[in-house]
């Protein structure tokens, strides 16, 4: 009886006893002691040669979750080699420092030169320097409208000189009528050619008659006072008249001549010969007669105009220029004049007169060039834009406003290089004016530059810069 009271009492107590003393030999980190014991125990078995040694012992779930634990854990390893591996794949490379030797594969330019695939490249360029951009095909810049143009030359004040063509006036004659009297004649045309002396015109002047008839009296004045000269000279070999009213006679007679070289003087300025009724007006060089004013019949007073002559071949411009340019517009500087009127022309002119002082209300300053006009193509009044030529002023390209691209504070040019080719050019851009801005340097003058739609261009950059790829372009 006591003893079975004993054995409800203690049994209790001995079952969790050696439930304790169980745990006590499996620790938290027991699983690699589980292996380790596992381990030693299959190799004791394997020194025994029987399995049936070691059929009763429990190992098998024990030592079964160890290795699916480990088996667990080295496919986690695997896989995050396999993701790192994946991510470093992903990394786009071409934004690195170090850029891939070779031809971009899509787009057939070498990869150091590719705005698209390396466009972190645009940080690192100086003006004149660029990276270039392929489209897709040949034919998408039609397709999305983009236009090329040259770029305009000016010079450092920011526009060009601007100028008017005049007439030549040291080859410019406007004849008049010289004496009162009545058209009889006329034979210049408008726009005709007429060489030196040429008569254009006939007056029938009634002074005409006195000027001969002056002539006339001079010349036998002249006469009788070479006879006379000629008496006393004979007189005084005689002895009979005195040196001095030889000498009397001799300076009568000089008198006398003096007046015939006179008349026949104003008959010549009036173009007139030894003959004749009628006053002719004669061109004084060859020229066109640009100007007509006389008319058969009419009365003319002194000084009325009749026929204006010019030598066309060469012609005056007039130009009007800042006084920045002060310094530069000096006599003997040359300068390219160019006409709306005739596209693709260009005309040489030579400053030869500068006004000394400034327009006071327009601050300009005047200036002349003469103009050849050889081929005649110029005419009085063309309005022209004029250029310096031998280096007076630097002169600038000026592109439009709208074809500078600005891109993290830079500013660039898609120069065109082929249809489907363009180089985003790094440039220094000057002053905007008129809707157009000027280029200091990185543009050279027969280069062509996207005015129209540039933006189309711009944004594949920019989405690039974004972590597109080639393909998605």
């Amino acid at each position: 009886m006591i003893t079975h009271k004993f054995s409800r009492f203690i049994l209790p107590f001995l079952i969790l006893g050696l439930l304790f003393l169980g745990f006590a030999f499996y620790p938290a980190d027991g699983g690699a002691k589980a292996e380790t014991t596992a381990a030693s125990h299959d190799r004791h078995e394997e020194e025994q040669g029987t399995e049936d040694a070691c059929a009763g012992h429990d190992h098998g779930p024990r030592t079964a979750g160890f290795k699916a634990l480990a088996a667990e854990h080295g496919e986690k390893e695997e896989a995050d080699e396999h993701t790192e591996a994946d991510d470093h794949a992903g990394h786009d490379h071409a934004k690195s420092s170090e850029v891939p030797e070779g031809d971009c594969p899509e787009h057939g330019i070498p990869e150091a030169e590719d705005a698209l695939c390396q466009p972190q490249l645009l940080e690192g360029l100086r003006p004149g320097q660029g990276l270039k951009v392929r489209l897709a095909t040949a034919d998408a810049a039609e397709r999305i409208g983009l236009r090329s143009e040259r770029p305009t030359a000016i010079n450092e004040a920011g526009a060009p000189l601007h100028g008017r063509v005049l007439f030549n006036r040291d080859r410019l004659a406007r004849l008049s009528a010289p004496l009162a009297g009545v058209v009889k004649s006329v034979s210049g045309e408008l726009g005709q050619q007429v060489k030196a002396g040429q008569s254009l015109a006939e007056i029938a002047a009634p002074e005409i008659a006195g000027l001969r008839a002056a002539l006339q009296t001079a010349e036998s004045r002249a006469a009788l006072a070479d006879s006379t000269v000629e008496r006393e000279a004979d007189l005084f070999a005689r002895g009979i008249s005195s040196r001095q009213e030889l000498q009397q006679a001799e300076a009568e007679r000089e008198q006398a001549r003096s007046a015939v070289a006179q008349a026949r003087r104003q008959l010549a300025d009036y173009g007139l010969g030894s003959g004749g009724a009628t006053l002719p007006v004669r061109a004084p060089f060859a020229g066109t007669v640009v100007e007509r004013g006389a008319v058969v019949g009419e009365t003319v007073a002194p000084g009325t105009p009749l026929f204006t002559v010019a030598d066309l071949r060469s012609l005056w411009l007039e130009l009007s220029a800042p006084e920045q340019l002060l310094l530069d517009l000096t006599p003997g500087k040359t300068l390219a004049v160019s006409f709306s009127g005739l596209p693709g022309r260009s005309f040489p002119a030579q400053i030869f007169w500068v006004d000394p002082a400034l327009d006071e209300k327009t601050r300009m300053l005047k200036a002349l060039a003469e103009i050849d006009n050889a081929d005649g193509l110029l005419k009085s009044g063309l309005f022209g834009d004029a250029r310096f030529t031998d280096g007076a002023a630097d002169t600038a390209l000026t592109v439009p406003a709208d074809a500078l691209q600005v891109i993290d504070g830079a500013s660039y040019l898609f120069v065109a290089l082929e249809p489907d080719l363009f180089e985003l050019r790094r440039v220094e851009a000057g002053r905007a004016e008129n809707g157009r801005v000027a280029i200091a340097s990185g543009l050279a003058a027969h280069e062509k530059v996207v005015s129209g739609q540039g933006f189309a261009l711009k944004s594949e950059l920019l989405k690039s810069r974004l972590g597109a790829s080639c393909a998605d372009h």
